[in-house]
């Protein structure tokens, strides 16, 4: 169960325990009924019959008050039975009848008080147990350690941030647990994990229990009643997922498979034709013959970050990454070498749970290293560049606590996340969402979503859709249009502009910029129905993104990206000869612009020629503004009109 394992492996760091009644004392009272109450509990003890060991170490007490080993096989029994509250009390107690005496009794309060979240107290007894133990402390270093994290917890605790989370409601949380949220980049389509008990519904023993995936939709605002995926679930455990932004690509974590590498692996399914694939093995070196789980695949499809403890990491759990360079003919991924994220983000403790925010460079990640409040926190780092991140920033008080807190995610805009917890008002672990502070926020990011289908028979068509970064002629994003209706679905990060192509071999080219530099905030998502032209002889298509300095026919290097697609589109579609055709707006005089746009289409064809297509096959002609598209009165219009077109003259 990846996130009850994910909780057990952080109970060996962080239980403070320090055997207490093994300290130098007399272990008897000058009160015969007391000592032999003592010697009951101590009998009691070594049968684990707790109840009856407290019982007669209450009696202790009544009788002799000032009897400190009973105070601390008290404390001891609290601990063993991992009741700190009742622990921190006893030792309280004890601490009271002589507080000078017993150093490490302040260390054990303070070590206990740090686990439940008491950090004021905890900075207390710290400090006294430094002050009392001396230079030559046993636990000094510890003490030191611990205390820097009650300091730092109880700044965050006195300077919370805001934070009012929404329980989700009945559609999507029930009376079994709910945990591990993920949300496509519309935020429309939400999966997550259910803890479910066997199918008898009658156990009480949850490790029979199984994870289960389960998937809402939003309609008109409601999220509709979540429903299992029953082509990806098994009678194991399926947990720990990620959806790509479009929601045609779903990574998992499963254990102890017969496909398996190791303990855990990481599994995909892949959407088609609206049905979920037979999950398999994501391969190496994703997968390795250690434990790797938590994936989270970036918007842009680009890297798949995981958590593993393979070796070559920095501690115990590290965040890793592979870039995903596309799919095989046989449809298995392929694979970048894994890399480890470094001394940024990766510590000696654990680093897990890592979110990869739409914007590509904000990750959210939960580790028990990076000071914070307790457990394991969550926290936040920007990508500088390829491979540097910021440091890591805790999300801060209450969003994180004592407890441990991890797997939350971040919709597009940067304005909701969405996490689990168990706090009052839920049955057991819900989902919750709420409105992320603004320091942690990361860049908002838009999105393109459409559907493509043929101009003539209206059937959909399955294209590739991709966005360019005009600056570097980098492919920022590449998907598919191969859903049952020709759907697609795309990041578009702001502060950047964009060349958009549909391509699809036997249909005309389709170009559409999206000039983003200057956006500074998201607005409404960018909705398209794009017919794409069968090829035929006439035929014509714009160059959205083919750029010229002002009043001049020489290319902008912006341009690249869209000449660097028309000629994928030449070598697709070998037998077809086109056109090159400049055309201007009506500024200035029919010689000025009819020689503009000759020159200007001249450029394009010289580019094409020069880059090994024959002149047979291109040829260019000038337009000037005889062929407007749209009102020469208005600056939109006349923009309109300055256009770089293509047209089939042979099929």
């Amino acid at each position: 169960m990846f996130f009850y394992v994910s909780r057990i492996i952080f109970v060996v760091v962080l239980l403070p325990f320090v055997c207490l009644s093994g300290f130098p004392q007399e272990q008897t009272s000058r009160d015969r009924k007391a000592q032999k109450f003592y010697e009951q509990a101590e009998v009691a003890l070594k049968n684990k019959n707790y109840t009856e060991a407290l019982k007669a170490l209450n009696m202790v007490i009544a009788e002799d008050p000032r009897f400190i080993d009973a105070y601390l096989l008290k404390a001891d029994i609290w601990a063993e039975q991992d009741s700190v509250a009742q622990q921190v009390g006893v030792l309280e107690e004890a601490i009271a009848i002589e507080p000078e005496k017993l150093p490490k009794l302040y260390y054990s309060l303070g070590s206990s008080a740090l686990r439940i979240g008491l950090y004021a107290k905890a900075e207390s007894a710290l400090k006294n147990y430094l002050k009392y133990a001396g230079e030559n402390a046993p636990f000094g270093e510890k003490a030191k350690q611990k205390l820097a994290k009650a300091t730092v917890a109880l700044n965050f605790e006195n300077h919370p941030v805001n934070f009012e989370p929404q329980n989700m409601g009945a559609s999507i949380n029930s009376e079994w647990d709910e945990y591990w949220p993920s949300i496509t980049l519309d935020g429309q389509t939400l999966i997550f994990n259910r803890l479910l008990p066997p199918y008898d519904n009658y156990s009480k023993d949850r490790s029979r229990y199984q994870e289960d995936f389960f998937v809402s939709q939003q309609v008109d605002g409601v999220w509709q009643p979540a429903e299992p995926m029953v082509s990806i679930n098994t009678a194991y455990n399926e947990g720990a997922q990620s959806i790509s932004a479009d929601g045609n690509l779903l990574f998992f974590t499963a254990c102890t498979r017969s496909d398996g590498w190791g303990s855990c692996d990481i599994y995909f399914s892949r959407k088609k034709n609206n049905r979920w694939t037979e999950p398999k093995n994501a391969g190496a070196p994703v997968n390795s013959a250690s434990w790797e789980s938590q994936p989270s695949i970036s918007a842009n499809g680009e890297y798949l970050y995981f958590v593993s403890n393979r070796k070559g990491g920095k501690g115990g759990m590290d965040i890793w990454r592979c870039k995903l360079k596309g799919f095989s003919d046989l449809g298995s991924p392929m694979w970048g070498a894994a890399e480890n994220l470094g001394d940024s983000i990766n510590t000696s403790g654990n680093e897990m749970s890592p979110y990869i925010h739409a914007d590509g460079e904000m990750l959210y990640f939960s580790s028990d290293y990076w000071l914070g409040l307790g457990g394991t926190d969550l926290f936040c780092s920007r990508l500088k560049n390829d491979s540097v991140w910021t440091k890591p920033r805790n999300l801060g008080y209450p969003i994180n606590t004592y407890k441990d807190e991890q797997g939350l995610v971040v919709n597009a805009d940067g304005n909701l996340a969405y996490f689990s917890s168990d706090r009052p008002g839920s049955k057991g672990m819900d989902i919750y969402y709420f409105k992320m502070p603004k320091e942690s926020k990361p860049s908002p990011v838009s999105y393109i979503k459409g559907k493509v289908f043929d101009k003539e028979t209206k059937k959909p068509l399955c294209a590739q859709v991709e966005l360019v970064d005009v600056d570097n002629s980098k492919s920022v994003i590449k998907g598919e249009s191969c859903s049952e209706k020709g759907e697609f679905l795309m990041c578009l990060p702001l502060g950047k502009e964009y060349a958009f192509n549909i391509t699809l071999p036997g249909y005309m080219f389709y170009s559409k910029n999206f000039a983003m530099k200057k956006v500074k905030a998201v607005g409404n998502p960018y909705l398209l129905e794009v017919a794409l032209d069968p090829i035929a002889i006439g035929k014509s298509a714009v160059l959205t993104n083919i750029f010229f300095e002002t009043a001049s026919y020489e290319l902008l290097n912006e341009s690249l990206a869209e000449l660097q697609r028309l000629r994928e589109f030449l070598l697709q579609n070998r037998t077809v000869k086109i056109e090159i055709g400049g055309h201007t707006d009506n500024v200035g005089g029919v010689e000025y612009n009819q020689k503009l746009s000759e020159n200007r289409a001249r450029a394009v064809y010289n580019y094409l020629v020069k880059n090994g297509f024959s002149s047979d096959r291109i040829s260019f002609r000038g337009y000037g503004y005889s062929q407007p598209v749209a009102d020469n009165e208005t600056p939109e219009g006349r923009a309109l009109n300055r256009r770089t077109e293509i047209k089939v003259i042979q099929k």
